[in-house]
């Protein structure tokens, strides 16, 4: 799913903005730094009544399990909050966000944005309403699930700004996060962002993959439109490439299950595909995925190690690996 950030254009703000794209960042900020004085206004005052009355009818303290509510509520202080919008052509979100139309607005992969690495990271849609929501007793299910209540702590506003098609991602920790460069798929630059600022995004971002657009109005019409542009900077130098190695015993072809023969060619071509992830430090193991294969159809599994006791692992079909492999420019100098 793809979801946008409108960035300022105002030469402080656009640089601070830039900065934190080079570097692959993200500023969370904690909800009193938010510009709705509203945020994570709820009412638990029904949660603690119902809790009384069972522990009168039941003669049971409660006490402590207040206390542990009260602290699970208090997350939406702690936390932080990405806000993010369903739409990188409303009028009014690139006047109020983006510096009267003069910055720019970023385009997320909203899975890849959210999953880097083992952090907590949630995300959903922000309820619009006409009155705070009201936390009881049964919303306390959803401890377990976590993203129902957390969305009803910090994910509920007023409908005054449903326009704004709000997609929330909700940190453990306000601050800096991190995630894969991957995750920005275009820059589209408001219908007044100045040519030098232009410029200084593409020749910063050089070899991303970023593609990017221009804002203009459609003939005849207030409704905004994106129209792709060229990047000034073209390049066949790939940002963050490298080959990282390959461990002994990562490939073991004749140690895989027999039912699979026909497809031992591919683990070596996997192996490949894996040591040219950006975040590859060195390949750990490839074989094929007992759980997630079908009997004919086989899911490649193949595991990494991206920081000191820090591994991940990353699957792909059979048309993933023909066509991943097939890209791959340097098998040769490997």
């Amino acid at each position: 799913m793809k979801v946008f950030k409108y960035r300022g254009g105002d030469s402080e703000i656009f640089n601070r903005d830039l900065e934190s794209l080079v570097k692959n960042s993200f500023w969370a900020p904690a909800r009193d730094k938010l510009n709705d004085p509203c945020e994570g206004l709820f009412s638990a005052d029904r949660l603690f009544s119902q809790i009384d009355i069972l522990g009168e009818t039941f003669s049971i303290p409660v006490i402590e399990l207040k206390h542990s509510l009260t602290e699970v509520l208090a997350y939406k202080n702690t936390s932080g909050i990405y806000s993010l919008s369903k739409t990188s052509t409303d009028e009014l979100l690139w006047a109020h966000y983006a510096s009267n139309h003069s910055g720019f607005c970023i385009e997320y992969d909203l899975d890849r944005l959210t999953h880097f690495g083992k952090r907590e990271f949630f995300h959903f849609d922000v309820e619009y309403d006409e009155v705070p929501p009201e936390i009881n007793i049964s919303d306390m299910h959803a401890i377990t699930e976590k993203i129902p209540l957390i969305q009803k702590i910090i994910g509920y506003k007023s409908k005054r700004w449903e326009y704004e098609e709000e997609i929330r991602i909700i940190t453990s920790a306000s601050g800096a996060q991190d995630y894969d460069y991957r995750s920005v798929t275009a820059i589209h630059f408001g219908l007044r962002a100045g040519q030098a600022k232009i410029d200084d995004v593409m020749y910063k971002l050089q070899g991303r993959g970023i593609k990017y657009y221009r804002v203009r109005f459609k003939s005849d019409s207030y409704k905004l439109i994106s129209e792709p542009i060229s990047d000034l900077y073209p390049t066949d130098k790939k940002y963050l490439y490298s080959v990282a190695p390959i461990t002994d015993y990562a490939v073991d072809i004749e140690s895989i299950n027999p039912k699979w023969d026909r497809f031992k060619s591919y683990l070596p071509k996997v192996a490949e595909i894996v040591r040219r992830e950006p975040y590859c430090n060195e390949v750990l193991m490839v074989e094929i995925s007992e759980d997630k294969s079908t009997d004919d159809t086989p899911i490649f599994f193949g595991q990494f190690k991206r920081a000191r006791h820090r591994y991940e692992n990353i699957y792909f079909t059979l048309e993933e690996v023909d066509r991943q492999y097939s890209q791959i420019s340097d098998l040769a100098s490997a």
